[in-house]
């Protein structure tokens, strides 16, 4: 019992108690909402990064992002490590005009996050040819670990889509 300086019992300081605590939850919660925010910030900041990174045919920078037992899972059912992808920007094998991905989404989860969204892939064509450039269009998801203050991809794996991506369905109220 909290006694005041009147002689009576102050029911007004346990309420003031509970009101503290609860603003304290509440600055808590934004917090971490705000935490959670800045880490899918930043990872699709290095997805994307590595999508502008994959155009540029820069294979160091590249090999950088990610980890030493990093799995590329193609479109067409392909599976390659870190060496055999950077092998195939080095070579030209792969060369790519543009990487877009659209309507991104973000999972965070304990160490890392996932990426996913529909992408369009741009390839260019084989030198001297008077072929456009062939776009893929596709559904995407990228796994990245945060390891040691850095982060770092994982997994890439891809699932061509049959035409252009669907257009998103309007926002129901």
């Amino acid at each position: 019992m909290i006694v005041s300086t009147r002689g009576g019992t102050d029911r007004a300081v346990p309420g003031r108690i509970v009101l503290v605590v609860l603003v304290a939850l509440l600055l808590a919660g934004g917090a971490e909402r705000a935490r959670a925010q800045s880490e899918k910030d930043e990872a699709l900041k290095l997805q994307r990064e590595f999508q502008d990174k994959c155009v540029a045919g820069d294979v160091d920078a590249i090999g950088a992002m990610m980890t030493d037992d990093a799995i590329f899972i193609h479109g067409n059912g392909a599976v390659q490590g870190k060496a055999e992808f950077l092998g195939s920007i080095k070579s030209g094998q792969l060369s790519l005009a543009g990487y877009d991905l659209k309507d991104p989404k973000v999972i965070l989860f304990g160490g890392g996050a996932i990426v996913s969204g529909l992408e369009d892939l741009t390839f260019r064509p084989p030198a001297g040819s008077n072929q456009p450039p062939r776009v893929i269009h596709m559904r995407g998801s990228a796994v990245w670990i945060h390891n040691a203050g850095a982060w770092h991809l994982l997994l890439d794996q891809d699932t061509t889509l049959a035409g252009p991506p669907p257009a998103a369905a309007p926002a129901s109220r």
